[in-house]
């Protein structure tokens, strides 16, 4: 019985040694992405392109303006350059005449951003 106990322990004794000369699944210094960049851009246009402009709402003032976006009856209302967390990471860029212009980084392994334009005459 008591042979029987030494072999187990020397079973656990070698499981374990092999599992601490086992390399890292996963080296922390090495970044892994998952989702390349050119996948990103696509997954952010389908993200924007489902809204659309439905109009710009203006105070006396002139110091409240509110742009409204629909897709698939959700509303939302963009003010003062302030954008619903549903279209995160989107900014707007600038408003023209004819056109919103907006704009997404990307992470910073792909040293870049994405822009899009949402006509305002559509």
């Amino acid at each position: 019985m008591h042979c029987i106990y030494k072999y187990i322990g020397l079973l656990f004794a070698i499981c374990f040694e092999l599992k601490a000369y086992m390399p890292l699944e996963r080296d922390p210094f090495q970044q892994n992405y998952s989702v390349s960049c050119s996948e990103q851009i696509a997954l952010l246009l389908e993200q924007i392109q489902v809204w659309h402009f439905k109009g710009v709402m203006k105070q006396p003032d002139d110091y409240y303006q509110q742009i409204w976006l629909i897709s698939d009856n959700q509303w939302l209302a963009i003010t003062n350059d302030a954008v619903p967390n549903v279209l995160f990471p989107w900014s707007v860029e600038s408003v023209l005449n004819d056109k919103i212009m907006w704009q997404a980084d990307l992470p910073d392994y792909c040293h870049n951003n994405v822009s899009w334009t949402m006509l305002l005459n559509e």
